[in-house]
C-alpha cells in the first residue's frame, strides 16, 4: 500500500514537471494529468448509459419492423391468428394440452368446475368472487369446443 502511495506521488510529481516544461516552451496542456485520467476512465455508470441508449435504439428499430409487418399483414391471416390463439387460451384454462379430445375437454370441465364451483367458497368472498370469474371462463371454454365439436 505505501509502495502504491509512493508510486502515485512520483507519477504526479513527473507529470507536473513535464507539464511546466511544456507551458515554458509555449507549448499549452489544458487538460492535466488527473483530468485526462478521469476523461479515459468510464465509470460503471457510463457503461450503463452507453449500453442503455444501444438497447433503446434497438428497440425502436424492432418495434418500427414490428409495426411494418402488422401493417401489411392480409386481413385472413389476422382472423386465423385470432382463432388459434383463442383456442389455445381455452385449452390453457381447461388445463390440457392443444389438440385434445371432446371427451378430454368435457372430462376436466367436469373435474374443474367441481373443484372451483363459486357455491364451495360461499365463507368466503373474495375466493367466491374469483371462482365465479373462474367459472364463467371456463364455461366459455367449454362453450367453444361444444361448438366446434357440434356436440350441442
Amino acid at each position: 500500500m505505501f509502495t502504491e502511495r509512493l508510486w502515485d506521488l512520483i507519477k504526479a510529481y513527473i507529470n507536473e514537471a513535464v507539464d511546466s516544461a511544456l507551458d515554458e516552451r509555449g507549448y499549452t496542456n489544458k487538460d492535466t494529468y488527473e483530468e485526462k485520467k478521469q476523461k479515459s476512465q468510464k465509470t460503471g455508470f457510463d457503461e450503463f448509459q452507453e449500453k442503455y441508449e444501444k438497447y433503446r435504439q434497438y428497440q425502436k428499430q424492432n418495434s418500427y419492423q414490428q409495426s411494418y409487418q402488422n401493417n401489411y399483414k392480409s386481413s385472413s391471416s389476422y382472423s386465423n391468428t385470432s382463432k388459434n390463439t383463442d383456442e389455445e387460451k381455452y385449452y390453457k384454462w381447461l388445463e390440457l394440452p392443444n389438440g385434445s379430445s371432446f371427451d378430454e375437454v368435457k372430462k376436466s370441465y367436469k373435474t374443474l368446475m367441481k373443484k372451483y364451483h363459486p357455491d364451495n367458497f360461499h365463507n368466503n368472498e373474495t375466493k367466491r368472487q374469483t371462482a365465479e370469474k373462474l367459472s364463467q371462463k371456463l364455461n366459455e371454454a367449454y362453450q367453444y369446443f361444444e361448438k366446434k365439436y357440434s356436440k350441442k
